[in-house]
């Protein structure tokens, strides 16, 4: 039978789990934003300069300017041309190559096709500088050469170059790694709980194998509230009345489940009960397959299952032993409840 959503269970382990969210959230926080501020100021090295010159373009009088086919990316290509760089390469006081000079500077109309900006980048000040006034001069020849360009005038001159800032982007990268860090821990979660087959609640053992649970006990077999023992006592005179023999058996584990391990909680199952002489201990059904011989002697068995302990697959496999052994299973008893858990899970704490 597929198990239906429990949406109050998911929303309690959750709010349970908030601490985890958390974590998420700062070691998002920290891995984006921490990551980011390292590599661009941090490890980023020498800052880079930029040099800026502005250069004014006086059009032939027969050229409308709503006609110039001379764009933004006609003079990028023209400040990166091999022609314009054989002009810069003889008037620089430093070697480079032109695939560095490429990286280096820019040449764009902005906002007015009248005014080009010539860019210049560097680690050195002085150097960018110097780039942007040797582009100047280059730009000035080969823009003067075009039919539509009557002249290219120097309209501000490169004196100073200034330290180039990015935008600090350390605030929001941090804010993406928050958020990216809760929707992973959300992700595991939410795939830790759809793969969790522990028993938790009574009304797990009833919606997954069809068996009502007849009593709860914390981990040391102390009782849960007054409620669930009166409930608990009731269902066992229920269960118990004209039986001569019924035996305990846990199905929790493959190891740990001898009959003396059982008897311990054995004692305080007997102490619900009008007649705990029905009640009889024997070895876990996952630890002693051959335990099933003893048990087609009385009129039962009642499982005894730990809860919170990722044994689903243990209980389907001794639930299963049982039916081809004929051997009617009469309730269970879950052991180790979180009391606390279980009561806000029924909105009574």
């Amino acid at each position: 039978m597929k198990e239906p959503l429990n949406v109050k269970l998911l929303f309690m382990t959750i709010i349970r789990k908030l601490p985890l969210f958390l974590i998420g959230v700062v070691i998002g926080a920290a891995v984006f934003g921490g990551g980011y501020y390292l590599k661009n100021y941090v490890f980023a090295g020498a800052p880079d300069y930029e040099a800026k010159s502005e250069l004014y373009l006086t059009y032939s009088e027969e050229v409308k300017l709503e006609n110039i086919y001379i764009n933004d990316y006609t003079w990028q290509t023209l400040a990166a041309s091999d022609a314009c760089l054989d002009e810069v390469l003889p008037l620089l006081s430093f070697e480079t190559t032109k695939e560095n000079l490429r990286s280096q500077v820019t040449a764009s109309l902005e906002s007015d096709v009248r005014l080009v900006i010539v860019k210049a980048i560097d680690k050195d000040p002085k150097r960018a500088v110097e780039l942007a006034n040797v582009y100047e001069t280059a730009i000035q020849k080969l823009g003067e050469r075009m039919d539509d360009v009557e002249e290219v005038q120097v309209f501000t001159s490169a004196t100073q170059a200034t330290e180039k800032r990015f935008d600090n982007r350390t605030l929001r990268m941090s804010i993406t790694g928050a958020v990216v860090g809760l929707i992973c821990v959300l992700v595991i979660v939410l795939f830790a709980y759809s793969v969790d087959d522990s028993v938790y609640l009574p009304e797990h053992m009833s919606v997954r194998y069809g068996i009502q649970t007849l009593a709860c006990f914390e981990k040391r077999g102390e009782k849960v509230s007054d409620w669930e023992e009166s409930a608990a006592k009731e269902n066992l005179k229920s269960i118990l009345e004209g039986k001569t023999s019924v035996y305990l058996s846990d199905v929790s584990g493959i190891s740990g489940c001898k009959k003396e391990d059982v008897e311990d909680l054995l004692k305080s199952v007997r102490n619900l009960t009008d007649t705990p002489d029905v009640l009889k201990a024997v070895d876990g059904i996952n630890e002693n397959a051959g335990v099933v011989e003893s048990l087609k002697d009385g009129d039962g068995v009642i499982l005894l299952v730990q809860t919170g302990k990722k044994n689903g697959k243990l209980i389907e496999r001794a639930i299963d032993y049982l039916k081809t052994q004929s051997i009617p299973v009469l309730g269970c008893v879950l052991y180790g409840t979180n009391a606390k858990r279980l009561l806000r899970y029924l909105s009574t704490k």
